[in-house]
């Protein structure tokens, strides 16, 4: 068995290389950019970058390898052009296994009750994450049927060090953005790195092939008391958390996605607006039709000139201060309405899917990790909380999750 790793770069894909590598089985980390792979590098494993969108690179990414897993995440037109790329290259190779990442969030957010297991109906809101992850799922699910043996996993947040989902919620709480609704006490889904790594080492041999979609979460139910209690504690955090009615933070949610929707106007506004048209002055070419739009506008006077100004950016607007802890983060917050606990039943049943990791082990990892890239066991930890302290704001979630090179947080 020689296993691609498609996305390997990424929190899901370097735990899959990790557990494939300490079960001695050959494999393949697949990226899309060394920029970051440090962590892949830095084991002493050699990516190899692959443009899957030229079908090319991706014949010789795959050749010679007998199975597939694809943790890729990127672009829209990646997701679905590459994954198009990935599954032709499958079946012409006959690779024997292609294991491919879901979501949960394809049965919508929040998703309905019956999505306890895998039959509920995947209704995610048009063009949303789960939306494209769907679209994916119909294309493996139709390899499947022309022959390809293809098994789809769908995780919920992932844990673990280095978890995306961890680090924004640890963020969220330094800025004290988090309101709990029914004081913490809504199920929180999440899976460990390693358990989704396991599952997908599981689904290598096992199951019919035939597209199956199957739940992979963690053994134990989890809060988001449970969850954000750890979290603190990781952080050395010790504050109240705001509290919302579900009502409240239901009209919150929606008008957070009101508010992003953009009409047609609003987009060409943007387009025109001065800050877009100084970045692409950067070209020569556009530089100049700048420069003569800016001299035609001119000519028709200053009151004129004005008047467009205004219509495209507005009056002038000062921006009010903000109390201490800013707004609430309305898409985290918004998860708590989720409240389903998406069992793994099935692929206990279909490929013998079990955690092997406990939520206390993977919040532990995670502390130690977080200790480590953070310094906060060196000696000086107290006297820079003293200096800088958390209200001088925390380093940027992503610039600490597995992709990224934990320098950048000195």
């Amino acid at each position: 068995m020689k296993v691609a790793v498609v996305g390997a770069s990424g929190l899901a894909g370097n735990a899959v290389v990790e557990y494939l590598a300490e079960r001695s089985v050959d494999f393949r980390p697949l990226v899309g950019s060394t920029g970051n792979s440090w962590r892949l590098m830095s084991q002493g494993y050699e990516p190899r970058v692959v443009n899957v969108l030229d079908r090319g690179q991706v014949r010789r990414g795959l050749a010679g390898c007998t199975h597939v897993v694809n943790c890729l995440r990127s672009s829209d037109r990646v997701m679905l052009d590459g994954l198009a790329n990935l599954l032709a290259v499958a079946r012409e190779q006959r690779v024997e296994r292609f294991v491919h990442l879901s979501s949960v969030a394809v049965y919508g957010d929040p998703p309905p009750p019956e999505a306890v297991d895998e039959s509920a109906p995947a209704r995610p809101a048009r063009g949303s994450y789960g939306a494209i992850k769907l679209k994916q799922d119909h294309m493996v699910q139709a390899a499947a049927r022309r022959g390809l043996s293809a098994i789809v996993l769908c995780p919920p947040n992932i844990t673990g060090p280095g978890s995306y989902f961890l680090l924004q919620l640890l963020d969220t709480l330094i800025r004290r953005r988090l309101p709990l609704v029914d004081d913490g006490n809504r199920v929180c889904s999440t899976v460990d790195a390693r358990n989704f790594a396991h599952a997908c080492h599981c689904a290598l041999t096992a199951g019919t092939g035939k597209g199956e979609r199957l739940f992979v979460t963690d053994a134990e139910p989890t809060t988001w008391r449970d969850i954000v209690d750890a979290v603190g504690k990781a952080g050395r955090l010790s504050c109240a958390h705001p509290a919302i009615s579900e009502d409240s933070l239901e009209r919150l949610a929606a008008s957070a996605t009101a508010g992003q929707r953009l009409s047609v106007v609003r987009a060409i506004k943007h387009m025109a607006s001065s800050d877009v048209r100084q970045a692409l002055r950067g070209d020569p070419l556009l530089a100049r039709i700048d420069m003569a739009i800016r001299a035609t506008v001119a000519a028709l006077g200053s009151r004129t000139e004005e008047t467009l100004r205004r219509s495209i950016e507005g009056p002038l607007r000062v921006q009010a201060a903000r109390p201490v802890g800013g707004e609430f983060d309305v898409r985290l917050a918004s998860q708590q309405l989720r409240n389903v606990r998406h069992s793994s039943e099935q692929a206990a049943q279909a490929i013998g899917y079990a955690s092997v990791v406990t939520f206390e082990q993977s919040m532990h990892a995670f502390a130690t990790w977080l200790r480590a890239v953070r310094g906060m066991d060196r000696n000086d930890w107290d006297l820079r909380q003293e200096l800088f302290g958390y209200e001088g704001g925390p380093p940027d979630p992503a610039s600490m999750a597995i992709g990224s090179c934990p320098t950048k947080l000195e």
